[in-house]
């Protein structure tokens, strides 16, 4: 074969190359992207090592809406204002180096309060009833809320049946406040162990969303890559990966609570 001929075809593997990484970048940025969970906040709608399947195009998007979030404009284009009990994925103001997922209670301009557990939106409470007890995987157990917000959408929240040290004590109480202009008010459905709007999350811009949670994709209870091993580590506990997988969670509706 011909040098030339060679080349051309170096080129046009490289260029084919390139078009495929571009055309992956375009739909993680604007169509759909996975979100690994690695904490308990949102348990157990979420549980820890969720695998999320998210709509990058549901609030439009922002910088943050593109891999590393450079500075190439300011607020959103093709914006499109979330529903109060979306499950959203958002940067944080404190931490603009990691992702939080939680589900969306305050609306700009709303009153919020939160007073013996029950949370009051302007002034009118969110309706709460108790319906059970849940354990974890850890065996920890919870008291299981149904909460249902004004515009009819219901889930459920969990609450510590004993602290016992494991979480911070004050969730119970907070404000009021009110949620600043172009700006939400978050908490996770595991009340007692969420680093959210409470506490060091604050109110979060419009401009820091990121994405609307869908379902779930992949649930285990082994990590399926640990960071802290090699490949023949990594190899090695295949199987055991893979026999924690969670079969009931696959394909799981994060608003279909009656399934």
């Amino acid at each position: 074969m011909a040098e030339t001929e060679v080349k051309k075809n170096i080129k046009s593997e490289i260029t084919s190359l390139l078009l495929v990484i571009l055309f992956a970048l375009s739909i993680r940025t604007f169509v759909i992207e996975l979100f690994f969970v690695p904490t308990p906040s949102m348990q157990a709608t979420i549980l820890r090592n969720d695998y999320i399947f998210s709509t990058k195009y549901s609030y439009g998007f922002s910088r943050y809406s593109i891999p590393f979030s450079p500075d190439l404009f300011k607020g959103r284009v093709f914006a499109s204002v979330p529903e109060r009990g979306d499950i959203i994925i958002m940067r944080p103001p404190h931490d603009m180096t990691t992702r939080y997922i939680k589900r969306l209670i305050g609306l700009p301009g709303e009153k919020i309060e939160i007073k013996k557990d029950v949370t009051y939106i302007n002034d009118i409470p969110v309706e709460r009833v108790k319906v059970g007890e849940y354990f974890d995987e850890t065996n920890q157990e919870y008291v299981k809320y149904k909460e249902t917000f004004p515009n009819g959408l219901s889930f459920y929240t969990y609450k510590l049946k004993e602290l016992d040290g494991i979480a911070e004590t004050g969730h119970s109480d907070f404000g009021p406040y009110i949620v600043p202009k172009d700006h939400f008010f978050f908490m996770g459905d595991n009340r007692d162990q969420s680093g959210d709007s409470r506490y060091q999350l604050g109110f979060v811009s419009f401009e820091n969303l990121i994405a609307k949670a869908q379902f779930v994709f992949l649930s285990t209870k082994e990590i399926f890559w640990d960071e802290k091993l090699g490949i023949l580590d990594q190899l090695a506990r295949f199987w055991t990966w893979l026999s924690s997988v969670r079969f009931d969670r696959l394909f799981k509706s994060l608003y279909d609570i009656d399934k």
